[in-house]
């Protein structure tokens, strides 16, 4: 749990490279479309273009989330089991949706995180010995 922050960080990270490479051709197109409103166009959705600036601000998403957390868990804050869960359960349903893809990174990531959240309330209900 001492750095879950860091590989949610990290996660953000290379979702958005992996997103720049791979949608570089629809964000070209998005730039000579002039970037204000470029996702729909005329009444018509792109739905490449939706899709694309999803992912990135999804990716930013986690860059903050994983950094918040890191900065909590360095001052003391054990996150609730509630959240190691989430990420398991998440990256379950993602891997089947999308088996070739960082799902799983979710699944291990919310193991660790479950892991530390119980090593961290077990240590913390054993007597102090002075």
């Amino acid at each position: 749990m001492k750095y879950s922050g860091y590989y949610l960080l990290f996660t953000g990270i290379c979702h958005n490279l992996i997103g720049l490479a791979m949608g570089w051709p629809i964000l070209f197109d998005m730039h000579q479309s002039g970037w204000f409103n470029a996702i729909e166009q005329g009444g018509q959705m792109h739905f490449d273009r939706s899709a694309i600036s999803w992912f990135l601000i999804t990716g930013v998403f986690w860059m903050l989330f994983g950094w918040m957390l890191q900065k909590a868990i360095e001052q003391g804050f054990t996150p609730p089991r509630s959240l190691a869960i989430g990420f398991v359960v998440i990256g379950i349903l993602v891997a089947y949706l999308m088996p070739v893809s960082g799902a799983y990174l979710f699944i291990v990531q919310g193991i660790v995180l479950w892991f530390g959240i119980t090593k961290s309330k077990q240590s913390s209900l054993q007597p102090q010995t002075v």
